[in-house]
């Protein structure tokens, strides 16, 4: 089998009409067509993701599915299991690319040999009209080192880094925590504002406020565990983990009954006029969430995935 220059990595489920747009600019790309991959893999999709991929069959497109539905890092393990890039390119299926998106991630290794690469990611609700729409220094800035929605770093740290951990059963969290494992065999964070991806999210996909509420329980109980695998401020502050949270949302608790207002909201199917109460009511939800799993995995488990983490990373550096 022989090895390509890069591999696009791509979760997903359920998007068929968004991939419809996505896989064209993937395959628009200034490097050849024969010295990279787009590796999907479809989450057991309900609707018409299968079709899509027949309509977009190119020579160096490669998918396989899931029977039944996975969580997001074990669906990019099998991506990454099947891909030949030494560079892998990680892009959701609702990003839209310039055809120098693939060009510029892979000059970025080069500049910086061990390097976790990330670039701009642009909330629109339109996609774009243009083939290479305008770059910004400040569009689209982020700081997170590992979105992996537009991100980069060679396969062969990835694999000495341990992969994506299988303990994220659902959303949230998995692609910070690889980032931590990534961190740990001496790679540094590199950002390429040449590298956008228009992140394209229509109204009829946007959450409803319950939508988001059911979110935020799976993030707080999936943050409980990223902490228990890397306990350092930094995770715990992005976890909310901190003491200092616990004691204001038990206060606020206490202060406006957030429990009761979220369970009359949910009976009653009518969210919060308040855009500020809704965010306090997000905000506890994930809080709670986090707290109710941390208790329940004790303190022998979250010790022994503390221990995990650090003996997935195999690598040189480590």
């Amino acid at each position: 089998m022989s090895e390509l220059d890069a591999s696009f990595i791509i979760p997903t489920r359920n998007r068929g009409a968004i991939l419809r747009l996505c896989l064209p600019r993937l395959y628009d790309q200034t490097v050849p067509a024969d010295r990279y991959e787009v590796v999907v893999v479809d989450d057991a999709s309900e609707d018409d993701t299968q079709a899509v991929l027949r309509e977009f069959a190119a020579p160096n497109l490669r998918h396989a599915r899931n029977e039944k539905r996975r969580a997001a890092g074990l669906t990019r393990n099998t991506a990454i299991d099947m891909a030949r890039g030494k560079l892998l390119v990680f892009v959701d299926d609702d990003a839209l690319v310039r055809p120098d998106f693939l060009e510029e991630h892979l000059k970025s290794h080069v500049e910086h040999q061990r390097a976790i690469v990330a670039g701009p990611i642009i909330d629109c609700t339109e996609p774009p009209a243009e083939r290479s729409p305008e770059t910004g220094r400040r569009l689209g800035w982020h700081t997170n080192p590992f979105a992996t929605c537009n991100a980069s770093v060679a396969r062969q740290h990835l694999i000495d880094a341990g992969g994506f951990d299988e303990d994220f059963r659902v959303y949230g969290w998995e692609d910070s925590e690889m980032y931590q494992r990534l961190r740990m065999l001496g790679l540094t964070r590199a950002y390429n504002w040449r590298a956008p991806i228009w992140h394209y999210k229509p109204p009829a996909v946007r959450r409803d406020f319950f939508a988001r509420l059911r979110l935020e329980e799976d993030r707080g109980a999936m943050g409980a565990i990223y902490y228990a695998k890397h306990r350092n401020f930094n995770v715990a502050l992005e976890t909310k983990r901190l003491g200092l949270f616990d004691a204001l949302d038990r206060a606020v608790n206490a202060v406006i009954d957030l429990d009761g207002r979220i369970e009359a909201a949910k009976a009653s199917g009518v969210e919060p006029a308040s855009d500020f109460l809704k965010l306090l009511m997000i905000n506890h939800t994930e809080i709670v969430a986090g707290r109710r799993e941390w208790q329940a995995l004790g303190a022998e488990r979250r010790g022994a995935l503390q221990r995990e983490a650090r003996a997935k990373v195999k690598g040189p550096g480590a």
